[in-house]
């Protein structure tokens, strides 16, 4: 059954990196700017841990991959004026319910792919992704939970930030668990 886990993870990371040979690459060009110090209101700010930066130098989003529902390729980009250290680990990512409160209860395994960097710098404009992927539920079982988007930080950062959902309407997933993928910088990298 691990194995199979583990496949089926794999496969997801693969189609993940596929993804972003089509979609991804330009990304880091639109990111908006992090808010400055004077106006940061209620922007969210993380532990700095072995990271120079804060979550509020970073904007998440999560894009379907097409052709592998429950599949999503998220895309961390600094929208600050800095160059930011990251680390290279599997971000902290939960499911969240129809109020926006994580889903605490559901399983979420880290799928670390190999050969990546421990660390990643990255300029202004700059983005690291990961692939999450979905094991279906069904909504009469016990077990599978509705989730209507996603909340993450990235490692070694601790406070969580709302994840944008790209595409058309609202979000509603019945999962089992979620499979979150370890930073990449390029789809090879998603890929081995």
């Amino acid at each position: 059954m691990m194995l199979k886990h583990h496949r089926i993870a794999m496969a997801a990371a693969g189609v993940l990196g596929g993804a972003l040979l089509i979609t991804g690459c330009g990304a880091a060009s639109a990111l908006p700017s992090a808010p400055d110090a004077g106006n940061a209101g209620t922007a969210l700010t993380g532990d700095i841990g072995t990271s120079n930066c804060s979550e509020a130098d970073f904007i998440a989003s999560a894009s379907p991959v097409e052709g592998w529902p429950g599949s999503f390729l998220v895309t961390y980009g600094n929208r600050s004026d800095k160059v930011c250290t990251i680390n290279g680990g599997v971000p902290n990512l939960h499911g969240v319910d129809m109020t926006n409160s994580p889903i605490e209860q559901l399983p979420v395994e880290d799928v670390r792919i190999p050969d990546v960097p421990k660390e990643f710098t990255l300029k202004p404009g700059d983005v690291v992704y990961a692939g999450i992927f979905v094991v279906p539920g069904d909504k009469g079982d016990p077990n599978s939970y509705v989730l209507t988007g996603f909340q993450s930080s990235l490692p070694d950062m601790s406070e969580e930030q709302n994840v944008n959902i790209v595409g058309d309407g609202p979000v509603e997933i019945t999962a089992k668990q979620l499979q979150v993928t370890s930073l990449a910088t390029n789809p090879d990298d998603l890929m081995k």
